[in-house]
């Protein structure tokens, strides 16, 4: 496990006046934990706004190389919280809950440290959506993929938009019009989940992959993403300057010469994430 070191907050950041989301410091990795258990961690308005809170500060907090994202057991996150939907239907509420539906998704969308989804439970709907907005699934053997939405007469933006980019339509359609389950063999099979593990051995395997990326350089790390999170849409035409101007930005950087030292005096690189 790794060690506790002190990492100090930019100014805005206060995970102490959290109700919904556990923020904790490990060696440089951010572990966010969705804490609604009663709510079966339902995404409400206060989740959304502190989850955006947490990417916000892994993004912009230099001393964050990585986040871990969780869900207190005995599941990930049943999506949105729908007695919340129902309190607030066809009022303005509702509808800055739909607006900060799609900022967290775009907030996550542009963090470009990496993102390591511990699916350890159910991962449903909007909760879907977290996950496959991560860059490193790991599923415990009791977790698994659903989009119920067309079983309560309502739509979903996670699995027509990010279901279908991260796997074929046709498989994404077969699951988002039935409402079938995904299980854990069925992700493994067309890479929605890196790995599935024994439900005992899910953080110790998420803190593996952790301490494998945490091993590279931070910025390499983050330009690569960086630059595959942009770059979609685009023909490859229009990528490469894209690719040409963060290879540039990251060959600029100190761990950039600190690197091909280590590597001249054949020695570990000693990074700084600058």
């Amino acid at each position: 496990m790794p060690a506790e070191v002190a990492i100090q907050p930019t100014d805005s950041f206060d995970p102490s006046s959290f109700d919904a989301v556990k923020w904790q410091l490990r060696e440089h990795t951010a572990y966010i934990t969705m804490s609604r258990p009663e709510a079966r961690n339902a995404l409400n308005i206060a989740m959304r706004n502190e989850l955006m809170a947490c990417f916000n500060e892994v993004q912009n907090n230099r001393e964050i190389w990585l986040a871990v994202l969780c869900g207190e057991d005995p599941i990930f996150c049943a999506g949105a919280d729908l007695k919340e939907k129902l309190n607030l239907a066809r009022s303005d509420g509702d509808k800055e809950r739909s607006r900060l539906s799609n900022e967290l998704y775009l907030t996550m969308r542009r963090c470009y440290k990496p993102i390591i989804a511990a699916i350890n439970g159910g991962c449903i709907a909007q909760g879907a959506g977290l996950a496959l907005l991560s860059d490193i699934r790991i599923m415990s053997e009791k977790g698994f993929f659903w989009w119920p939405q067309v079983m309560r007469g309502i739509s979903s933006m996670s699995g027509p938009l990010l279901l279908t980019e991260a796997v074929s339509p046709s498989f994404a359609l077969r699951y988002l019009l039935t409402a079938d389950k995904i299980t854990p063999e069925d992700a493994l099979r067309v890479d929605l989940c890196t790995e599935v593990v024994p439900h005992e051995n899910l953080m110790d395997t998420v803190d593996k992959w952790a301490t494998k990326m945490l091993r590279n350089a931070p910025l390499s790390l983050q330009a690569i993403k960086e630059v595959a999170v942009r770059r979609r849409g685009m023909t490859i035409d229009e990528a490469f300057p894209i690719g040409r101007e963060i290879s540039e930005r990251t060959m600029d950087s100190d761990d950039s010469i600190e690197g091909l030292k280590a590597f001249k005096e054949k020695r570990s690189p000693a990074w700084q994430g600058k």
